[in-house]
């Protein structure tokens, strides 16, 4: 009894320690194929069978974990927890995850919404996707939350995420070329207003 509890416990996590490296490389092996070759990986990614949960939970959601792991890690070690005790410092961390994974879902539906006033095609599955990957970047540069004086890379990331917006709007949201940019812009402004407001909201909870 007690070696078959053991080896399906070991199983069980050998299976998941798999499928982690799965989607780990499914995420590293999008992020490189956005960057090497932006339309090609649209069009791929236009083409995927998915829905937007199985992009929120299987996609954004481990890749929002990135950040915030990280920035726990760099608090802790270089500013001890800035002054916040270990059970709190979780809190507010699982609280920032789901608020960047609401952030994602705002992001899509917002992107579809204004589809109309760029003469692109309303689509909300290709508007999750336009959201989810183009946030890439900006998710994985969160591994320089380890360093708190290294900030100032989320400015590049930032600037990866508009650009990825750009090239990918034509082809998922067929918006006219000349438009793109204007279209990324503002749904890149209104997300950052969004995401300031949200967590700002959620820093209500987390603090006395």
């Amino acid at each position: 009894g007690g070696d078959g509890v053991r080896r399906f416990s070991v199983e069980n996590a050998r299976a998941r320690a798999q499928e982690a490296m799965r989607k780990s490389e499914f995420i590293l092996s999008r992020a490189y194929g956005l960057f090497r070759d932006p339309k090609g990986e649209w069009r791929q990614i236009r083409d995927e069978e998915t829905t937007i949960p199985n992009i929120l939970i299987g996609y954004v959601a481990p890749l929002a974990a990135i950040p915030i792991v990280c920035d726990l890690i760099g608090s802790s070690i270089f500013a001890h927890m800035l002054q916040v005790e270990p059970g709190q410092a979780i809190i507010r961390a699982v609280i920032t995850w789901i608020v960047s994974i609401a952030l994602v879902g705002f992001l899509g539906i917002l992107i579809n919404v204004l589809s109309t006033n760029f003469d692109a095609e309303r689509n909300d599955l290709s508007a999750q996707k336009i959201a989810a990957y183009s946030l890439t970047p900006a998710f994985l540069s969160g591994v320089f939350s380890l360093f708190p004086w290294l900030w100032w890379v989320s400015l590049f990331a930032l600037a990866a995420m508009v650009f990825l917006m750009y090239r990918g709007l034509p082809i998922l949201m067929k918006a006219p070329e000349d438009r793109a940019l204007g279209y990324a812009a503002t749904v890149t402004i209104a997300t950052m207003v969004a995401g300031i407001v949200l967590f700002s909201l959620s820093s209500c909870f987390t603090t006395h």
